[in-house]
């Protein structure tokens, strides 16, 4: 009798608790909508916020590859002194000789896309020598000349060069595939978890009643016994019944917790934050309105339209196919068309006239004094088994990659179909569910009738009780399931954002 005792005080005072709770929390709370969540999830979430920096860092990767164009000026001076010993037998030279040399030079090079490139280059140079054999001291000389070589064979094209660039571009999509898949996933999983959170709300109101329903029961069962209509035995079934619903009460508590801080953690709230003590109560209530839903073959066809996994694996074989393009290229020979003009000048110091830097410039640009060079250089490695087995393994990589996407849109397939079949059971079940429900709820108030009259046992009332209390929570699951059934069919069709009115926004739309 003192165990039951207990239970029966435990029973009061955890209802004075949740009562006492609701009254604290009811200017404390955080009322969301399903949009609500999602709106802050888009906000907050902190693995949305991390992927969409892989965009980002491919954007720099296109600007990267660009550069390799740019042109590029250089430009060197140095200043050197040297001296030798004379090699001359004359008594007119010096037992050795100083040079002292001054060198400027600029270049401007750049790559063509059509892999060839061209060096436009400025040598100058001013020596003086103590040698007495030297015309001219000091002695200024200049040189400009323009050299470009142009591949024919391996190297040549504009497609080919530009490969690098094609690659980041695609590369910068296939992150963008990538950020719109997570968005689509934790938008599902938030969607998830806030349906959870309805359903363990929901499901501990249905445990509440119940338990409720029990302590009433209870009292009836004391007022029976007491006027001589019952055994003092009822009594004990019924507390042991209250009892029992008590340990499902904490359970059902102890879930909406669990989803309470489930659903915080993926809004990123802080749980000692001002709204991370706040209770969140979900708006959006559970109502069933089964809708027509598209066949299953527009279901298919949009979800191997838009997945964004696949339409990263086929940017991911474009990469493969351009990289195979080049691989086939260079197993060709080196022939490469090579030419050079040029023009040059020279001035001086001597006993007779006096020509400084601006003489050797004007000498070069007469044109009277120039060269020229034009030809073709060939080279191939024998065999070539290098540049062919890299060909050959990089063909290799692309059937093994198109295994791969015909994996994928079978597994695509897979998930519509189940996703689909997923929400015509959940329907039957939701309707099965209420059937069930209503015949145990007319079970109960018959049994309850019975129960006035003498016509059967507390056993039989509180069997009933549990009974209603099941088919209620088992509704209340079939509908959060159908719920969560249309957002799973969303999201392997990657219909998820548009189901929300969500639209990213790409860099040319911003």
């Amino acid at each position: 009798m003192i165990r039951f005792l207990f239970l029966k005080t435990s029973v009061c005072f955890l209802s004075l608790f949740f009562t006492l709770t609701g009254l604290a929390h009811a200017g404390q709370s955080l009322p969301l909508t399903l949009k609500d969540v999602i709106e802050r999830v888009l906000k907050n979430n902190l693995s949305i916020s991390a992927q969409s920096y892989e965009a980002k860092i491919s954007e720099q990767s296109i600007y990267e590859q660009k550069a390799s164009f740019d042109p590029t000026v250089n430009f060197e001076f140095t200043v050197g002194e040297e001296t030798r010993q004379s090699s001359s037998s004359s008594s007119l030279s010096d037992p050795k000789y100083r040079n002292l040399d001054y060198d400027w030079d600029a270049s401007l090079t750049q790559k063509f896309i059509t892999g060839g490139d061209y060096e436009l280059s400025m040598d100058n140079n001013r020596n003086r020598s103590s040698s007495s054999l030297t015309s001219l001291n000091p002695t200024y000389f200049t040189d400009l000349s323009l050299t470009v070589s142009q591949p024919l064979l391996k190297g040549f094209g504009v497609n080919l060069n530009k490969r690098e660039i094609y690659i980041a571009k695609n590369d910068q999509k296939i992150s963008n595939y990538q950020f719109t898949e997570k968005v689509i996933n934790t938008v599902a999983e938030a969607e998830n978890i806030y349906w959870d959170l309805v359903f363990s709300i929901q499901d501990l109101k249905v445990k509440e009643t119940s338990i409720q329903k029990a302590r009433d029961f209870e009292q009836q069962v004391r007022a029976q016994v007491a006027v001589g209509t019952l055994a003092e035995l009822e009594i004990l079934q019924a507390q042991s019944e209250t009892a029992s619903r008590e340990e499902q009460l904490l359970n059902s508590k102890n879930l909406m917790e669990d989803n309470q801080d489930r659903l915080k953690n993926i809004l990123n709230l802080s749980f000692d934050s001002e709204d991370g003590l706040r209770t969140i109560i979900p708006t959006n209530s559970p109502d069933f309105n089964p809708i027509g839903q598209n066949s299953l073959a527009e279901s298919l066809k949009t979800a191997l339209n838009k997945r964004p996994d696949l339409l990263a694996q086929k940017m991911e074989l474009e990469n493969r196919n351009i990289e195979v393009k080049y691989n086939k290229n260079q197993t060709y020979p080196t022939l490469d068309l090579v030419g050079s003009l040029g023009i040059n000048g020279l001035s001086g110091d001597s006993s007779t006239s006096y020509g400084g830097y601006d003489k050797a410039l004007s000498n070069a640009f007469s044109t009277e004094y120039r060269l020229w060079e034009f030809g073709i250089k060939l080279s191939y490695p024998l065999g070539n088994r290098a540049a062919k087995s890299r060909f050959t393994s990089k063909k290799l990589e692309v059937a093994q990659l198109l295994l791969n996407i015909k994996e994928s849109e079978r597994n695509i397939v897979v998930e519509v179909r189940e996703a689909h079949r997923q929400i015509e059971t959940d329907i039957r079940r939701v309707k099965a569910a209420r059937i069930a429900r209503n015949f145990a709820e007319n079970k109960l108030n018959a049994e309850g009738k019975k129960f006035k009259v003498g016509l059967s046992t507390s056993f039989n009332v509180l069997e009933f009780q549990v009974d209603l209390a099941e088919e209620q929570s088992k509704e209340i699951k079939a509908i959060i399931d159908y719920k969560k059934s249309l957002n799973r069919l969303n999201q392997v069709m990657a219909q998820t954002l548009e189901s929300h009115d969500i639209k990213l926004l790409s860099k040319d739309d911003s």
